[in-house]
């Protein structure tokens, strides 16, 4: 299955926009959630605990709107893990901080992670990651 997921905007002329392709395409799910740069999380968690108790899936993938998938090279990579419980498939990173303010991604609060020159630890981006049923069920339960 594929859908979109859509939470509320502040924009009301948006709003009409995504009610008239959602009542010609039928594939949104709206969840009650106003995005907020300080709560990037609670959209995830509002998913997968939404996504488990809608439909019973062996995965559940989040996919970032400008990110091109091959769904049949997902979905094989996915089948090699079906056997594993709590499986989180997905990009890994770190890097040098970004200390200066010309970057493109520049992190303005970077001496919370030591001297200059410091890395961010290794930790998962957003753009595309899959989740097992397990550990898409434990996040439901510790939301």
């Amino acid at each position: 299955m594929l859908l979109q997921l859509i939470c509320a905007t502040s924009n009301s002329i948006l709003d009409r926009a995504i009610d008239s392709e959602e009542a010609q395409h039928k594939d949104f799910l709206r969840l009650e959630h106003v995005e907020g740069y300080h709560e990037l999380s609670a959209k995830t968690k509002i998913f997968f605990s939404t996504a488990v108790a809608k439909w019973d899936a062996e995965f559940y993938v989040k996919v970032d709107d400008d990110v091109h998938v091959n769904l049949g090279m997902l979905a094989a990579t996915l089948a090699h893990h079906r056997s594993k419980p709590r499986v989180y498939i997905g990009c890994m990173k770190s890097g040098p901080v970004l200390s200066q303010k010309t970057v493109k991604y520049h992190e303005p609060e970077y001496w919370k992670f030591g001297e200059e020159g410091n890395k961010y630890f290794r930790h998962a981006t957003g753009q595309i990651y899959a989740i097992s049923k397990d550990l898409a069920t434990y996040i439901s339960i510790n939301q």
